[in-house]
């Protein structure tokens, strides 16, 4: 899919305060998703109405990101309703 991952600090500082256990399944599904987009744990889909796409962590925890063209930046991460504000 994608060859370059960004991470901005702001999404780091995110990630980093979360439990460990979830920054441990965050770089778990990151890789999945450079090397299978449609494996099925992803739960990988394009946000309706934005150019940006999500990703599952786990079942509570989701990751957005939009495709740029040479790789993929992080844009969220944390809490499913927090990030996907629903």
């Amino acid at each position: 899919m994608a060859t370059e991952i960004i991470i901005p600090d702001t999404v780091l500082k995110a990630l980093n305060r979360l439990p460990k256990e979830i920054r441990i399944k965050f770089w778990d599904q990151l890789e999945r998703l450079m090397m299978n987009p449609s494996y099925p744990s992803l739960r990988n889909e394009k946000l309706s109405g934005t150019n940006q796409w999500a990703f599952s962590i786990t079942m509570n925890h989701r990751a957005t990101y939009i495709r740029v063209e040479n790789g993929i930046v992080i844009t969220a991460v944390g809490p499913h309703k927090k990030v996907l504000k629903t």
